[in-house]
């Protein structure tokens, strides 16, 4: 007994092949046998045309009387003979044709004889000789057309018998198959449906919560068992690695709390330069953004600071790295000190800082917060004992008079950065006027 799906399948394949070769078979068989028929039934038709051509010169020579109308007949029963000689498939269902046909032969050899005795004298006898002879072609002639109807018919029988016998055996070969395929599906379908219903009870009972549940795999197919397996197996590593409900929630929120805080600390991480612990350059444009577009709804005005060590490169190279990265520290603590808390504070790269001022309603104090800046930025500042003097160069761009985006500001406040170290000291350029200037001079 095959206890799989897949083997049932199998051999219902198998079986439905059979029953295409069996209908494939029987339609081959039903072809032949009309086949056949139809060359044998087109024999003899030509076995009867020949007889009627036989009968109408018979007839001919019996009004003309002459000897070419004799050789006419003589030549219409050698063709007759040659048709029946010729072939080698229906020679026992023409034999009695054949000996008909030799019949006539004889009686034609005979009214040759006579014909040749009227020609040489008048005799009664052979009158009467000659009219005896055409009784009986006249009675061969009847015969051989029903012995050819008789064939005819008997050709017809047999292919009918042929065909009902191909048409028997093919009808009980499928509804043989047709009553094992039934089987066949029927026993699938009802191993399927057990094997359905158990694995349906297994899945409601575990989404209830029974996770101790059992499937039985006794009398399942193979591919159901196997199934039944994997779902024991799976319950079974449940009941050893479940938890309660308040402990999975409790677990649950302790890892979200978990998630939650690395992200505000990722978030800050990615917004923090990691020197000066200002924005750094991703959070700076997205905040200038923000402070342009509330500028732009509000008709407030901004300003910009660029902000650029002097002589930063001599400090890294001549007293140290640690000097310089000290150096930045305590720039971005003193911009942070003087500057408001509304304000926007961080380090573009390197030695370079922005402050915003956003939302003012006029530039008049811009200047005075300009020189703020520079005085705070430039007092010395100690380093292993000794004090650094630093001096700034810083750039100032407006909104919306000089710069209506956030990188045309920073690119304006850039090159009004650089015209400002043209001059002496600390020293805040706005593209028009020196707004600030500080005159300590940069030592280490």
């Amino acid at each position: 007994m095959v206890k799989s799906i897949n083997g049932k399948l199998i051999i219902l394949l198998c079986i439905s092949f059979i029953f295409t070769l069996l209908l494939s078979f029987s339609f081959l068989k039903i072809h032949s046998a009309q086949h056949k028929t139809t060359e044998t039934l087109r024999y003899f038709s030509d076995l009867q045309e020949n007889i009627d051509a036989l009968r109408s010169q018979l007839w001919l020579f019996s009004q003309r009387q002459d000897q070419a109308s004799l050789q006419q007949v003589v030549l219409s029963h050698e063709s007759l003979s040659q048709l029946l000689i010729t072939q080698n498939i229906y020679t026992q269902s023409v034999f009695n044709l054949q000996k008909l046909t030799d019949d006539m032969g004889s009686l034609l050899t005979q009214e040759q004889a006579l014909s040749s005795q009227s020609s040489t004298s008048e005799n009664s006898h052979v009158t009467q000789a000659q009219q005896l002879l055409r009784y009986r072609y006249n009675i061969l002639i009847e015969n051989m057309s029903e012995e050819v109807a008789y064939l005819n018919q008997t050709t017809l029988d047999s292919n009918q018998i042929a065909i009902t016998s191909v048409m028997l055996y093919s009808s009980l070969g499928l509804i043989l198959a047709a009553i094992i395929v039934l089987a066949m599906n029927f026993s699938i379908y009802q191993r399927f449906k057990i094997g359905f219903n158990r694995m349906k009870l297994g899945i409601h009972a575990l989404s209830k919560g029974e996770i101790n549940h059992k499937i039985h795999a006794k009398n399942l197919d193979e591919e159901f068992r196997l199934l039944a397996s994997f779902f024991n197996q799976m319950t079974k590593k449940l009941e050893t690695t479940m938890v309660s409900k308040q402990e999975l929630e409790q677990e649950v929120n302790r890892q979200t709390s978990e998630l939650e805080k690395q992200k505000q600390q990722l978030l800050v991480l990615s917004e923090k330069d990691h020197l000066t612990g200002l924005m750094n350059r991703r959070a700076l444009e997205r905040a200038l953004d923000n402070v342009i577009n509330d500028a732009h709804i509000s008709g407030s005005k901004v300003a910009l600071f660029f902000l650029d060590i002097d002589n930063f490169k001599i400090i890294n190279d001549s007293i140290g790295h640690d000097a310089g990265d000290t150096v930045l520290q305590q720039v971005a603590q003193r911009l942070q000190e003087c500057t408001r808390k509304a304000d926007i504070v961080g380090r573009l790269g390197g030695d370079e800082f922005l402050v915003c001022l956003g939302t003012i309603e006029d530039f008049d104090q811009i200047g005075h917060k300009a020189q703020s800046i520079l005085d705070s930025v430039s007092q010395p500042i100690e380093f292993n004992g000794n004090k650094l003097s630093i001096t700034t160069s810083m750039g100032v761009s407006y909104f919306p008079f000089q710069a209506r985006s956030r990188d045309s500001l920073i690119k304006r406040a850039d090159q009004y950065m650089y015209k400002a170290k043209q001059f002496k000291g600390s020293c805040c350029y706005d593209g028009q006027e020196v707004l600030a200037q500080s005159n300590i001079k940069a030592h280490g």
